[in-house]
């Protein structure tokens, strides 16, 4: 997989069948179905733009698209439960989560990091980072799911 991650922008592989990226361009997705991924999780706004037909060339190479629009307006439970959802499913892994620069990407995979994977919480936002989560606003929210969360036992 760090062959490929080292192809995608602000590539990065936080889990060893998860990888994730910024906007990938249309020769990526044969790489991926080649490298044996899965599934292509896209946290992009349905008006931003891709540069090519995403979810069409996604299609073409046998990957499956799951399209989870991200913006801050709309980032919370729904978004963040749906991606934990997706995540947990072995049926759709390996698996490239991607947006425009990996800064939803890691907002998203914070939660999922430390409820699903059980990483400890530090370690999980220093994944997070790493991902290429930069915004204050989305942290806050990620943590904030993550405590309201792991205090149901989740």
């Amino acid at each position: 997989m760090k062959r490929i991650v080292d192809l995608l922008p602000y590539g990065s592989c936080p889990l060893a069948d998860v990888a994730t990226a910024g906007q990938p361009d249309a020769a990526a997705w044969g790489e991926l179905a080649r490298a044996g991924f899965k599934s292509v999780i896209d946290l992009r706004e349905a008006s931003e733009p891709r540069g090519h037909d995403e979810a069409g060339e996604i299609a073409r190479a046998g990957l499956s698209y799951f399209l989870l629009p991200v913006s801050h307006e709309s980032l919370g439970d729904r978004q963040f439960d749906a991606i934990r959802e997706f995540l947990r499913d072995p049926a759709n892994r390996p698996a490239l989560v991607h947006c425009q620069s990996a800064n939803r990407v890691g907002a998203l995979m914070l939660p999922y990091l430390r409820l699903d994977e059980h990483i400890p919480l530090d370690e999980a936002r220093r994944r997070a980072d790493m991902i290429g989560l930069r915004s204050a606003d989305y942290a806050a929210l990620a943590l904030d799911y993550v405590r309201r969360h792991a205090s149901l036992g989740d």
